[in-house]
């Protein structure tokens, strides 16, 4: 109660008054490094192929260790998702209140994860102030989702695809920043982009700008049918995300869902004991 930080489900659903529909362990840089996979230069990829790096290894943990702590807490999402009928074209938008949350590997990982169960997937980055998804998925990408939208590239010519999951990428361009991203965003072209992707793919899954800082996200709000809101296990103010909240009601309107991330399961038990004591039992 001191220190006003959200630790426990309850507690997000008690101060939010929505759903807390995963608490995701927290997964150290190094032990990602150590994954079995085969590693590419950036050099040898195609502009049109998703890069795997040791940068991306938090994304690729859902598929490379399918049983772990970290894949379940990603799999409740889906299942949250599936539960409500939030299938068949539908468009999910991934947020946070402030940047470093961890909302781009939360999307790019459940987007991996649809991928792999043999659904239509698409992940899109919206993040036009800091595409730090394209930067590591698709460094070498000729095109970006700026230059569909403005017409110079066709839309095939810009989704890049991972061989292994079926997972398509949609990027942003990542050497230039727009000042009037929100005007972007909150285009009819964009619309209309998105209404073509509702036709090809099961799942829409959109990396947005952090809420506080910018207004870009208030901008999706005529395109997103539902948006997962990304919360800083232990670090994120309550009052904050309240006030984050409350000045962006058609976010909160179509909000799905929380997600508390960043989760340090041995300190869970001093809030949480039945979650903790699950947890505990898991094999990492």
């Amino acid at each position: 109660m001191m220190d006003r930080v959200f630790r426990t489900r309850g507690q997000v659903e008690k101060m939010l008054q929505t759903d807390c529909v995963a608490e995701v362990p927290m997964l150290q840089g190094g032990q990602a490094k150590e994954l079995p996979f085969k590693q590419e230069s950036a050099k040898t990829v195609g502009a049109q192929t998703i890069f795997k790096s040791a940068d991306t290894n938090l994304i690729w943990d859902v598929v490379d260790t399918p049983f772990s702590r970290y894949a379940d807490a990603i799999r409740s999402i889906k299942v949250s998702l599936d539960l409500k009928g939030v299938v068949g074209s539908k468009i999910i938008g991934f947020t946070s209140s402030l940047p470093s949350e961890g909302k781009s590997t939360v999307a790019g990982s459940f987007a991996l994860l649809a991928a792999q169960s043999g659904a239509r997937v698409i992940l899109v980055d919206c993040d036009l102030r800091n595409a730090s998804l394209s930067r590591i998925l698709a460094p070498n990408a000729a095109y970006g989702i700026e230059d569909v939208i403005v017409g110079k590239s066709p839309l095939d010519d810009a989704i890049c695809t991972d061989p292994s999951t079926n997972l398509s990428f949609l990027p942003s361009r990542v050497n230039s920043k727009l000042p009037h991203s929100n005007e972007l965003l909150g285009s009819e072209a964009l619309k209309e982009l998105f209404n073509r992707l509702r036709q090809s793919y099961e799942y829409i899954v959109v990396d947005l700008s952090p809420l506080a800082p910018v207004v870009d996200v208030r901008a999706t709000a005529r395109f997103i049918d539902y948006y997962m809101f990304i919360i800083e296990w232990g670090q994120t103010k309550i009052d904050l995300v309240e006030h984050t909240l409350a000045g962006a009601q058609a976010v909160y309107e179509n909000l799905h869902g929380i997600v508390l991330n960043k989760v340090d399961v041995k300190l869970l038990s001093r809030y949480e004991s039945h979650g903790a004591s699950y947890y505990g039992k898991l094999a990492a």
